[in-house]
């Protein structure tokens, strides 16, 4: 057998002959002078040490007729939904709604626009399934502050960075935290020329990149990050608000929260933000079907990335709200 420094190399090399260069077990035993049996419990350690990973690409099927009804009772301009035959796990059904997003975005996307990002697992699915394509005179910009000291794998800098990478275009930066003590300190930072110039840049976005939260604390990425406490979660939660895009919280019918939480942002305005030509949602699950009725409702959001069981309880909830 050749020499190798260690067993994990020679288990990626066996895995690299077998699977990529497609060469039967027998002929690798060969070369190596093994057995095929060792050849094959070598695959099998490469498998089980993470060495070689295998990914089925289940091809993505979406419901026409609950695009069309979603469009119809929510005035979307464009819907894509997901059929799912069951209730995936959650990481499983963001991935899948993130490929989704991201074709619809491709088709979308066109030289010169200027694409508002907010944070968010899902939008973080959408730009890592965002495949690379130079796309010219594009600006990738930051529509809400950062989400702490720390920087995430889905807060708005690291996914403006990544998407901006990915398309060849400019990225702009907000330089504060999203969410501060008091209204005061707020006002002070809103006054800022470098933040006021952020937000302003991102309200002029030709398209919005938002993912839609909820207020239920098993789902509510906010809360579950430690970006706000329980009781803040709580307060929210009392003042009525079934979700928020970009922490701007509303009610089911659409209608702002009257919550503090409001004085005590940063990043775009709901005004600037409705003003974005096309604001595309992302999200999914029958957990998250109010704030995704509530987000469409008052207009923060015109078009929607979604699955069909979420599709089928937001139009449930069309019905028996217009009924009540």
């Amino acid at each position: 057998m050749a020499n190798y420094k260690d067993r994990d190399e020679l288990l990626a090399f066996v895995a690299e002959k077998y699977y990529l260069e497609e060469l039967r077990q027998s002929d690798i035993a060969e070369k190596l002078d093994v057995t095929r049996s060792a050849i094959s419990r070598m695959l099998t350690e490469a498998r089980e040490k993470g060495i070689v990973e295998i990914v089925v690409h289940f091809p993505i099927k979406y419901n026409a007729s609950l695009e069309e009804r979603l469009k119809d009772k929510l005035g979307l301009t464009h819907a894509a939904v997901l059929e799912l035959n069951n209730q995936p796990d959650y990481g499983d059904l963001r991935v899948k709604l993130g490929k989704a997003a991201a074709r619809l975005l491709q088709s979308l996307v066109k030289t010169g626009d200027q694409i508002g990002v907010a944070w968010g697992t899902t939008v973080q699915a959408t730009i890592e399934a965002f495949e690379e394509t130079e796309i010219s005179q594009t600006r990738v910009v930051q529509l809400v502050g950062v989400l702490g000291s720390t920087r995430h794998s889905y807060s708005g800098q690291t996914l403006v960075e990544r998407l901006a990478d990915k398309i060849g275009g400019e990225g702009i930066y907000l330089y504060s935290p999203f969410i501060v003590e008091n209204q005061t300190t707020a006002s002070s930072l809103l006054d800022d020329p470098a933040v006021e110039k952020s937000i302003s840049q991102g309200e002029q976005s030709d398209i919005a990149l938002l993912g839609i939260g909820t207020v239920i604390p098993e789902f509510c990425s906010l809360y579950k990050g430690d970006h706000i406490s329980k009781s803040v979660l709580d307060t929210i939660r009392d003042s009525g608000a079934v979700g928020d895009v970009c922490a701007i919280y509303y009610d089911l019918a659409g209608e702002l929260a009257r919550t503090d939480f409001h004085q005590r942002r940063i990043g775009v305005s709901p005004k600037g933000l409705k003003n974005i030509p096309l604001r595309l949602g992302v999200g999914g699950s029958p957990e998250k079907a109010e704030a995704i009725l509530g987000a469409a409702r008052g207009g923060f959001i015109n078009a929607l990335v979604t699955d069909s069981i979420a599709a089928e309880r937001i139009l449930e909830l069309t019905s028996s709200t217009v009924n009540n």
